[in-house]
Order: structure tokens, then sequence, then C-alpha cells
């Protein structure tokens, strides 16, 4: 007979991975407990094991949440006047690269967050190639060498990794390499297309 576990559209529930994110942007995931979680959130420990069963269900929930969130930006960028442009800005926030920092640390020791990993990139590289394959025709040097996958990955991997390095405190080469990059995303996607 399988336990009973807390409604999905709980406000605890919520608050539970609420915590966790917020514990992982501030101290790291491996200040992750479920006595931290539910101190964080203001709530008793036992209610991390009632909403969860365990606490590494908790984690994938939330990111799974985590995700689903970061889907819904990349189709919202996808649907702008200048896609490669909106990536980038969502790409290169300094607090979404810090948690994904922490979440690929954990990825590293959870076979779940791993896997869930795995087919977020995935379905997120499989979604942009589609969406920006007629888009990327305007201006593009060499339609074998900038395929809309290639381009949508290194905007979202030069991205996270200077948001990681803002975070970390590293300043030396940041504010030249985000020039750069603005600059080669302005070649393939001018404000003035027409120009």
């Amino acid at each position: 007979m399988s336990r009973r576990i807390g409604k999905e559209d709980s406000e605890t529930r919520t608050a539970l991975m609420n915590a966790v994110e917020t514990i992982m942007c501030r101290d790291g995931y491996a200040a992750l407990s479920a006595r931290s979680i539910a101190r964080c959130a203001g709530l008793n420990y036992q209610l991390v094991f009632y909403y969860f069963e365990k606490v590494e269900n908790l984690f994938l929930a939330t990111y799974r949440r985590r995700t689903q969130r970061l889907l819904g930006q990349i189709e919202q960028a996808l649907d702008s006047e200048r896609p490669l442009h909106a990536l980038w800005s969502a790409s290169s926030d300094p607090v979404e690269a810090g948690l994904a920092l922490e979440y690929m640390a954990m990825a590293n020791h959870s076979p779940a967050i791993r896997s869930e990993t795995i087919e977020h990139v995935e379905r997120t590289v499989g979604l942009v190639s589609e969406r920006m394959a007629k888009r990327l025709t305007y201006n593009n040097p060499d339609p074998k060498v900038f395929t809309p996958a290639a381009v949508s990955m290194i905007v979202q991997m030069i991205g996270s990794n200077l948001g990681s390095q803002s975070v970390l405190g590293i300043a030396g080469g940041l504010g030249e390499a985000r020039t750069l990059v603005e600059w080669l995303l302005e070649q393939m996607e001018p404000s003035q297309p027409n120009a």
C-alpha cells in the first residue's frame, strides 16, 4: 500500500520548491537538507516527506518546474522579433546561470537530475532548431556551418557561461566577450534588416 502524498497544487509544496532554489542560489546545493529547506520555507521538516516522500523527489520536482519555466522563456524568445538576441538575453542572466551551475553540480551526483538535464537540453535544441530553421537564412554566411542547432547552442552555452562567471565574481574579459557575441548576433540578426 502506497503512502498518501500531499496535493501537487498545494501552497506548501510550492513553498518547499521555492525554498530549494532559494538555498541553492544563496548557499549552493550542498546546503540542501529536509531541515534547511523546511526552515527556509518556515515549515516543519516532516512536510518534506509528506509532500515528496523523499528529499530527492523534491529536488526532481523543483528541477522539472524550472525546466518548464525555461522552456516557456525559450518559446517566448523564439516568438520575438529577434529570437537570437532574446535567447542571448535569457541565457546570460546571472541568477539563472548561477542556478544552472548548482543543478549541473547536482546532476553529477543524481542520475534523475542528470537524465532530466539531458532530456531538457535535447528538447530545447530540437525546438530551437525547428523554429529557427527558416529565420536563419537572412545574413547567414554559411548555412552548413551556422545551423540553427549550432547557433542556438553557442548562444545559450556562451551566455550561460558568462552569466556563471559573473556570479562567481570573475570580471576579466566578460565585457569584451559579451560585446563580441552581441556584435556577431547583430550581423546575423540586424536590428534594421533592410539597412
